[in-house]
C-alpha cells in the first residue's frame, strides 16, 4: 500500500491541515493514520457538506457525537428502524449524518433499501478507529459485518491514530493508500512504565500514593472482576463514600457490578468524573472525556489472572491516554501517566510463521470434512461428518457467509504479536520504545515475588520441582536483601506461603539455608536430618550464650563458694527452670521429649558448666561444686 505524507502544525486541526494541503474533504479510498489522537477527523466529517455514515466502535462515542444535533442520528441497539426511516425521510435536514455501531449498520442499509435510497452513491462512509475491527472480532464477530458493504461505497475511508496492518484483498483491488499525518512538533507523552512481578501489590501502592495528592484518577483496565477487586480495596481503605468512584463499562458488566452492589456503574459516559474512575475497553478509543481537574492516568494489564486485559503498546495504550480533551499548562491533558503490567514467561505464543502453518492445517482439515460431507449420501453419516466439520478450528476464521473473514485472521496474528511483548519486562519495554509515542521512565519491579513466579511454582511437575523453584526464589530475594539492606523480604515470603505445601520448605530454608537442602536433593527425610543436626548445634550455641551463662553462674555461685554438695535431682530441676525461661527445648533423660529435640538434659549436664566432684552419699547421688569452667568465665567477662 502506498503511503502519502501530510503534515500538521502544533495546535492545528486536521481539517485545516488537510485543506491547506489539497484536501478540503476527507478523500476516498484512504486509510488515514493520524499518529496523534484528538485531531478532529470525525469532527471534520460530521461538519462536512455531504451526507455521511460514520461507523464508530462503541455506543458511548456515538451518543456523544450525535447528542443535541438535529442532522445527526445515533444508530445502535435502542435506535429502531422506524426512527431511522423518519430521519432519512426528513426533507428539512441537510447533510444528514448517521453515526452507527458496526452492528447497527445493517438496519441503516435495510431501511435505505426499502426507501429506495442508494446509500452507496449518496453517502460517504467513514470507518473510525479501524483497528477495532481486528482487535474485537474474536469476541464481537458482528463488528466486521459492514466491511463488505463498506467496500461498495463510492466514497469511503478508514481512520485511526493507531491503524493495524490489514490483509483484506479489497484494499489492494481498490487501490487504497495510506495518508500518514506527520506532526511537525514533539507529540510524545511522558509515561512511567512499571513491569512488576506482583501486580496487585504494585497497583495498590500506586493508588495509595496517588490518592494522597490527586483530585482525579482515571484507570483503564479491561477486566470487570479486576475493577470489582480494585473498588473493594478503595472502599475499604480510602474512599469514604460510594459516590467517590465511577465505573464505565458495557451494560452486561453494569448489571454484573450492580448485582455486587457497585451502583456507580454506567454504560455511557456520565460527567463530571468522580475522584476515581475506572474504564473497560469500550472507553479506550474514540470517546471524548471532559475533565474539570487534571487527572492522573493508570493503564493496567494483568496477563496472568486476566489474559484479555493485555494492552497493546502500539494501539490501546496510545488510544486510552488520548481520551482527555481539556488542555492545561504546557498543553498537557493529564498530570501523570503510569502503565503497570505483569509478564508471563510461560505464556504460549506463536510466531507469524507458526500462525500461518496452523491456518494452513485448519483449512486442509475443513476442506477435507467439507468434501466428505458433500459426497456422502447417507444422512446419518452426513450428520456425523457435519458435526466433525463444525468442530474444526477453521470455523473460527469464517464469517456468517462461510467465507474467510480476513479480520479474524488479522486478529489472530495481532493477538500473538501483542502477547510476545508480555513474555518479559525487557520485551515490553522495547515495544513501548518502538512505538515512539512515549518518553519512558522505566521502573521495573521484578525482584519480588509476583504472579508469574507463583504460576511457575504451581505448574511444577513434582513436589521436588516445586520446592526447588521456591528455594530459587528465596535465594533471589536474599540476594536483593544483600544489595538493598532496606528491602524487607517478609511480604514476598508471605506471598510464597500462599502456595500449597510451601510452608515446610520455606521454614527449612529460613532455618538451615539452601546448601543443606540442595545437598539433601530436596528429599524431606534428608532435610529433616539436616534440620535436627542444625538444631542440636543451635541449642549448644544458645545454652552457652553469655546471658544464660550469667544466669547459671548466679544460680549456683553460692554452692561454689560453699563447696557445697547438691543432689542431682535438685541440680536438674534448677537447670530445667533456667532453660525453660530462655525458651530452649530439651529432653530429660528417661522421659518422652518434645518433637524438636535440641539436647538431652542428663545427670551430667551440670558438668558442661562447672568443675564439680560427684558423690553418691546424698539421696542417690550429688555433686560438690568447685568452680565454673574458666573458658566460660572468660566468655562472660568478654560480654560485659
Amino acid at each position: 500500500m502506498e503511503t502519502e505524507e501530510r503534515y500538521i502544525n502544533k495546535g492545528e486541526w486536521l481539517s485545516v491541515a488537510l485543506k491547506r494541503q489539497g484536501y478540503p474533504l476527507i478523500p476516498s479510498n484512504v486509510i488515514i493514520d493520524k499518529t496523534v489522537t484528538g485531531l478532529g477527523i470525525t469532527h471534520m466529517e460530521v461538519h462536512s457538506p455531504r451526507p455521511s455514515i460514520i461507523i464508530e466502535p462503541n455506543v458511548p462515542v456515538i451518543i456523544g457525537k450525535a447528542e443535541g444535533k438535529a442532522n445527526r442520528l445515533a444508530v445502535y441497539e435502542l435506535c429502531t428502524k422506524p426512527m431511522i426511516r423518519e430521519f432519512l425521510q426528513r426533507k428539512d435536514l441537510k447533510h444528514k449524518k448517521l453515526i452507527t455501531t458496526p452492528e447497527g449498520f445493517k438496519k441503516i442499509k435495510e431501511v435505505a433499501e426499502a426507501l429506495g435510497i442508494d446509500i452507496f452513491k449518496e453517502y460517504f462512509c467513514l470507518f473510525d478507529e479501524c483497528e477495532k475491527i481486528i482487535q474485537d472480532v474474536d469476541y464481537r464477530s458482528r463488528i466486521a459485518q459492514p466491511i463488505n458493504d463498506f467496500f461498495e461505497f463510492e466514497g469511503k475511508a478508514m481512520v485511526s491514530a493507531t491503524p493495524l496492518e490489514m490483509r483484506h484483498p479489497k484494499l489492494k483491488e481498490q487501490n487504497f493508500r495510506k495518508l500518514k499525518i506527520i506532526p511537525l512538533y514533539d507529540y510524545r507523552k511522558d509515561m512511567t512504565l512499571i513491569p512488576t512481578r506482583s501486580f496487585d501489590r504494585t497497583v495498590k501502592e500506586q493508588l495509595r500514593r496517588l490518592l494522597q495528592t490527586s483530585p482525579c484518577i482515571c484507570i483503564f483496565f479491561n477486566s470487570t472482576n479486576g475493577i470489582n477487586s480494585l473498588v473493594n480495596f478503595l472502599l475499604e481503605e480510602h474512599l469514604t463514600t460510594p459516590d467517590e468512584y465511577k465505573i464505565f463499562c458495557s451494560q452486561d458488566s453494569v448489571d454484573k457490578l450492580k448485582d455486587a452492589f457497585f451502583y456507580e456503574s454506567f454504560e455511557e459516559l456520565k460527567l463530571p468524573l468522580a475522584k476515581v474512575n475506572l474504564f473497560t475497553c469500550r472507553f479506550f478509543s474514540a470517546v471524548d472525556i471532559t475533565t474539570w481537574t487534571k487527572p492522573d492516568v493508570l493503564i493496567l494489564t494483568d496477563c496472568i489472572k486476566v489474559p484479555h486485559s493485555i494492552i497493546d503498546p502500539f494501539t490501546e495504550a496510545i488510544q486510552a491516554q488520548g481520551r482527555f480533551r481539556n488542555k492545561y499548562e504546557n498543553d498537557n491533558t493529564y498530570n501523570s501517566l503510569t502503565v503497570i503490567a505483569n509478564v508471563n514467561e510461560s505464556m504460549l505464543v506463536y510466531t507469524d510463521e507458526q500462525v500461518a502453518a496452523r491456518i494452513e492445517v485448519f483449512k486442509a482439515n475443513y476442506e477435507h470434512f467439507k468434501g466428505l460431507k458433500e459426497k456422502e449420501l447417507n444422512k446419518v453419516k452426513q450428520q456425523a461428518i457435519a458435526e466433525d466439520l463444525k468442530a474444526v478450528k477453521y470455523n473460527d476464521l469464517l464469517g456468517d457467509d462461510d467465507k474467510l473473514n480476513y479480520f479474524a485472521v488479522d486478529n489472530w496474528y495481532n493477538e500473538e504479536r501483542v502477547k510476545r511483548y508480555y513474555l518479559s519486562a525487557e520485551a515490553l519495554y522495547q515495544a513501548y520504545m518502538d512505538c515512539q509515542f512515549f518518553n519512558i521512565n522505566y521502573q521495573p519491579e521484578e525482584q519480588g515475588i509476583g504472579e508469574e513466579d507463583q504460576l511457575q511454582i504451581r505448574q511444577a511437575k513434582s513436589g521436588k520441582a516445586k520446592w526447588r523453584k521456591i528455594v530459587d526464589n528465596l535465594e533471589r530475594l536474599e540476594k536483593r536483601k544483600i544489595a538493598d539492606p532496606l528491602y524487607d523480604m517478609q511480604a514476598d515470603i508471605e506471598i510464597l506461603r500462599l502456595i500449597e505445601d510451601a510452608d515446610y520448605i520455606i521454614d527449612a530454608y529460613l532455618l538451615i539455608g539452601a546448601i543443606p537442602i540442595r545437598n539433601g536433593n530436596f528429599n524431606k527425610g534428608e532435610i529433616d536430618k539436616e534440620i535436627k543436626a542444625y538444631r542440636i548445634q543451635q541449642a549448644k550455641d544458645e545454652r552457652f550464650a553469655p546471658d544464660i551463662l550469667k544466669t547459671i553462674w548466679q544460680e549456683f555461685q553460692g554452692d561454689v563458694e560453699a563447696r557445697k554438695s547438691v543432689t542431682i535431682q535438685q541440680i536438674r530441676e534448677r537447670l530445667k527452670r533456667i532453660f525453660q525461661a530462655y525458651g530452649i527445648p530439651f529432653k530429660e533423660y528417661g522421659k518422652k521429649g518434645v518433637e524438636k529435640v535440641y539436647f538431652m538434659l542428663t545427670n551430667d549436664t551440670i558438668r558442661d558448666y562447672f568443675q564439680c566432684i560427684p558423690s553418691g552419699s546424698i539421696l542417690n547421688g550429688s555433686y560438690r561444686f568447685i568452680a565454673m569452667k574458666s573458658e566460660l568465665v572468660q566468655k562472660i567477662e568478654e560480654s560485659i
